[in-house]
């Protein structure tokens, strides 16, 4: 049976890849890699209160929709009201169903794997010149949206509502891992600072990784692992249990 470490945050979601990669006959085990910490919080929530000064929310990952939820969870009726009339935009299925769970908005752009796909999408949908979109991400975030909305004259507002560090426990749970002498046939990462985070305690441990399959959950986390000269043998189609599974299922 092959094992599969996957290098990813503490979410819901995390029991559906465990499952259905159990169910197709892989041993999967989560590596908690990042830890995550609200912030800005006050001039998050002096935006949420003026959704007329906004023509959208965008979210690119359900970090990013929790901050929000914690605000907008205190906001009066009309607030929400606004909000639902506005355009919400998401990259990935979780993070639209994290909309849907945690704001009760209706959103477009699940469809979408990362900001090259979601960027035709909101340049479609908006009108050039328009009111601001709202746009909370993390401090690691990447200025590659914000380049192609700038470039076809749609305006945004980007605010770092969280903090991302690496996970407190990742060091420890890799050591306890490589204690039993047998490192895994794939190591799955969703994220480039979990690539980063992971790959400089593997380093600092000397750990061998030659002959183990890395895969990346998208292209951005593929760019990552290509930067530190690591071999990539498969590239997931979409950021979704199915999306590794296929990967997976493939001869790499």
């Amino acid at each position: 049976m092959s094992t599969v470490w996957l290098f990813k945050s503490c979410e819901e979601s995390n029991s559906q890849y465990i499952s259905i990669l159990t169910a197709s006959g892989f041993s999967p085990v989560h590596v908690p890699v990042l830890s995550f910490q609200f912030c800005n919080q006050v001039p998050l929530k002096n935006a949420l209160q003026i959704p007329q000064n906004h023509s959208g929310i965008i979210f690119t990952s359900q970090r990013a929709v929790e901050a929000v939820a914690e605000i907008y969870s205190t906001l009066s009726v009309s607030c929400h009201h606004t909000w639902s009339e506005k355009k919400i935009f998401v990259i990935g299925e979780a993070t639209g169903s994290a909309v849907q769970k945690l704001l009760k908005l209706s959103y477009t752009g699940q469809e979408s794997g990362n900001a090259q796909q979601l960027a035709p999408i909101i340049i479609k949908e908006t009108e050039a010149f328009d009111k601001p979109l709202l746009y909370p991400c993390g401090n690691l975030g990447r200025d590659e949206l914000p380049k192609l909305l700038v470039k076809h004259d749609r305006d945004f507002r980007a605010l770092t509502v969280y903090e991302t560090s690496q996970h407190p426990q990742l060091k420890s749970v890799i050591q306890k891992l490589i204690s039993t002498g047998q490192l895994p046939t794939y190591m799955v990462f969703f994220s480039p600072s979990g690539v980063n985070f992971t790959l400089s305690i593997l380093k600092s441990l000397s750990v061998d990784i030659t002959g183990v399959k890395m895969v990346a959950i998208g292209p951005t986390t593929n760019t990552a692992l290509v930067q530190q000269n690591i071999p990539v043998s498969g590239i997931c189609p979409s950021p979704t249990p199915e999306g590794l599974l296929h990967v997976l299922k493939s001869p790499l």
